[in-house]
């Protein structure tokens, strides 16, 4: 009998696992509570407080952005970050950390609240994906409040667009803060598809004409090796294959800080044109990448940095 590729669900449950997710609804509601101001500036304090005790996090961080810098100087193409790589260092600490905490207080705003918060570019090449009535993939990097990523419906019926919007996402190892986390995703019109829904669930989605969301920058242990700042990576394959299936229009997003509890949430057309009637998925990989490159260089230091990215 061949063994299930799911993970049986009772070893995401049990007292501790309960305990965590009382602490982290703790956690998440009081952040939710305070004024965006004062989470920010908590934020950037915990990060500073990150940066002081984790340095294996830092070379890390450090690591990632020299590759990023050897790139751009190889390329001549301009990259947002200080001459100073340690300092570049400690913004991107600050800065993920008031992300985080800052991102919290977007699940309590009205539409009218969001907008204060969030200025928003390139609509216009969102609207023209509609149009075309395939769906919409949209690439996502790890970057800027992911909590105001769960606002792009109430975001887009603000500029008068109804569209039913999705993610796919990995399950938490905690099933109380999974079932917790997914009926909030949902109730504010984001559906969230895992592994556990297959290759179908979300293909059809698309073909009904449902934007995706697909954080297309994770570490692979597996994938197409393509370049990614300059560097061969394993890298997800799923936009492609989605694009190859639905003939769905991709898009690109970015997210980055201009003031305090204040970001710009750009939207870029990534260009698959060249690739029709191409089964190469290792074309398909790269166009994502680079325009994963572009969206983070928006704001290098909006990134989530922390992982050992170019291995």
């Amino acid at each position: 009998m061949t063994k299930s590729l799911t993970l049986p669900r009772h070893r995401f449950l049990g007292p501790s696992k309960w305990i965590l997710y009382q602490l982290a609804r703790l956690v998440i509601c009081l952040f939710e509570r305070l004024p965006m101001a004062l989470s920010v500036r908590l934020g950037r304090f915990s990060g500073a407080l990150a940066w002081v005790f984790f340095s294996k996090r830092r070379l890390a961080v450090r690591k990632n952005l020299e590759v990023v810098r050897r790139w751009g100087e190889a390329n001549e193409r301009p990259v947002s970050l200080p001459a100073d790589l340690d300092k570049a260092v400690w913004q991107v600490f600050r800065q993920t950390g008031a992300n985080l905490l800052g991102g919290f207080a977007f699940n309590r705003l009205s539409p009218e609240g969001i907008d204060r918060h969030i200025e928003v570019e390139g609509v216009e090449h969102l609207i023209s994906a509609l149009k075309a009535e395939k769906g919409v993939i949209v690439l996502l990097a790890h970057m800027g409040p992911w909590e105001a990523l769960a606002q792009l419906p109430v975001i887009s019926r603000e500029h008068g667009l109804s569209a039913p919007f999705a993610a796919l996402y990995r399950p938490l190892n905690n099933d109380y803060l999974d079932d917790w986390y997914k009926c909030r995703r949902e109730a504010r019109g984001t559906r969230l598809f895992s592994r556990r829904d297959g290759f179908h669930k979300p293909v059809d989605f698309l073909r009904s004409g449902g934007v995706l969301g697909i954080l297309a920058d994770q570490r692979m242990r597996q994938g197409e090796r393509v370049p990614f700042f300059g560097q061969s990576v394993a890298t997800m394959p799923i936009p492609g294959l989605f694009h190859r299936r639905t003939g769905a229009p991709v898009l690109a997003l970015s997210l980055s800080t201009i003031g305090l509890g204040r970001w710009r949430l750009r939207i870029r057309s990534v260009d698959f044109s060249k690739l029709e009637g191409n089964a190469d998925r290792a074309a398909a990989a790269t166009l994502c990448n680079t325009a994963l490159e572009w969206s983070l260089c928006d704001s290098l230091t909006d990134g989530f940095w922390f992982q050992d990215r170019f291995i």
